[in-house]
């Protein structure tokens, strides 16, 4: 068995794979399993008959059917080993590995690792420089301002971003696209780009394996994930890293390890700097811009910035993401009837520090990275500290860098709160540690 393919199908439920070997047996698909009319004379020679061929592909869909209705008599493994070593034993079309990925991403919203990043317009700025250069170009600035009203989010198809982002990265990056539409309640399209580096440009053809069995997953799988009339886009990259799959074998191992991770870093900066450029039309371009929010769940981003209420990560102002609780008279009559229902005082400021964590719109973070900036001064005491002047003798400050990890790291912050006040003292802690801000890296 192939373990690559057996360890992606392996996180699937087996209601899961197979509806997927259905799909695959479908009319419109181009994935052809292995039947015995299609089989060749050495592949016949070849069988070890612990999977017999089906004859068509109309007797493999019955049993697969038969096969679903009765699927807890089956075990998962034998599933898997009957579509890896029997059915597909020629191996898996790269539109097959996607949808597989894309179903363990429906069953898993923690699967990937996100991070979200905010399309801002563009704006041309004509300079009047006395006596400039008439071909010197216009600068192009972010429009971060507050002051004026925000454009309109980019009103572009997936379809259309699709094949503007092939016009933009296909010179310089070869790599196979697939577009999934999310179920409900996602409202988002996820575009999925399988990339290998060196494939395109210099092809080694004594490393194609001769076996299905043989193969190894040496490309990166780069996620962008479009939500519907939304000015935010997802990132994720997933796949094998070329540094850490194994102890090189020979000094040109380690030399082509090296430049498939360059290749690896040099595509995704090209991709990254596409990506608002298939965005932008005539008159309306855009660009990319960090929101300090990394999560390990697509539910978390979509609360966070998606296209519907907003959701929150904790804190005080948590009570108005819950519809039940909105007031339509006063934001303060949600606070006192919160505080009415609350008869321990200690409760009571602890509920109204970090929120309610347990509602439909609650968006748990799983690491959060805080740099509290100028926490320890360093003084140069060679001089005894006499007669210097504090600016020549202070070389700098030094920075503070605290990680929180954890499946929900402010519900974990206020289960610690809850322990007692020489755990956490709710009078000097900072609003941050409430989860109101909604970001995973902030300075302080």
């Amino acid at each position: 068995m192939a373990p690559i393919l057996a360890k992606s199908l392996n996180r699937l439920s087996k209601e899961s794979i197979l509806d997927l070997a259905l799909r695959w047996l479908e009319e419109n698909h181009t994935s052809t399993p292995y039947l015995q009319s299609n089989r060749t004379g050495f592949e016949a020679d070849e069988e070890d008959y612990l999977h017999t061929p089906a004859e068509t592909i109309g007797e493999l869909r019955k049993w697969y059917h038969d096969l679903k209705k009765n699927v807890a008599n089956a075990a998962k493994r034998d599933i898997i080993d009957r579509i890896v070593d029997g059915d597909w034993r020629r191996g898996l079309t790269l539109h097959q590995h996607a949808m597989i990925d894309f179903a363990a991403l429906e069953q898993n919203h923690n699967a990937l690792r996100w991070s979200a990043l905010k399309l801002v317009p563009l704006e041309v700025e004509e300079q009047n420089l006395l006596g400039g250069d008439d071909r010197q170009r216009p600068k192009k600035r972010r429009k971060l301002g507050h002051h004026e009203p925000e454009m309109p989010y980019p009103e572009v198809s997936p379809q259309a971003f699709l094949s503007a982002l092939k016009q933009e990265i296909s010179p310089l990056v070869k790599a196979h696209y697939h577009l999934h539409r999310m179920p409900s309640p996602y409202q988002l399209t996820i575009l999925r780009l399988y990339m290998t580096p060196n494939s395109a440009f210099a092809p080694n053809r004594s490393r194609i394996p001769k076996r299905a069995k043989h193969a190894t997953d040496a490309g990166r799988i780069m996620y962008i994930a479009l939500p519907d009339s939304c000015p935010y886009v997802y990132i994720s990259i997933s796949g094998s890293s070329p540094s850490s799959s194994g102890r090189p074998k020979s000094p040109k191992d380690t030399k082509d390890r090296l430049m498939a991770k360059v290749d690896m870093a040099a595509m995704k900066k090209i991709v990254l700097e596409a990506i608002p450029k298939a965005l932008s039309r005539p008159h309306r371009r855009w660009a990319l811009d960090t929101t300090k929010l990394v999560a390990k769940s697509l539910k978390t981003m979509c609360e966070l910035r998606g296209n519907h209420k907003p959701g929150t990560g904790g804190g005080a102002y948590s009570v108005f993401a819950d519809g039940e609780k909105a007031s339509e008279k006063s934001p303060v009559e949600v606070q006192n009837s919160e505080k009415e229902n609350q008869g321990d005082e200690t409760h009571c400021l602890i509920e109204k520090r970090f929120g309610n964590m347990s509602g439909e719109h609650h968006a748990p973070l799983d690491r959060i990275h805080v740099k509290l900036s100028n926490a320890i001064p360093i003084m140069d005491h060679d001089d005894g500290g006499k007669g210097s002047d504090p600016s020549e003798g202070q070389k700098g400050d030094g920075d503070i860098i605290l990680t929180f990890s954890g499946s929900d790291v402010f519900l974990g912050l206020k289960q610690l709160a809850e322990l007692g006040p020489e755990y956490i003292d709710l009078d000097k802690m900072p609003s941050w540690m409430t989860g109101e801000l909604g970001i995973s890296s902030l300075t302080i």
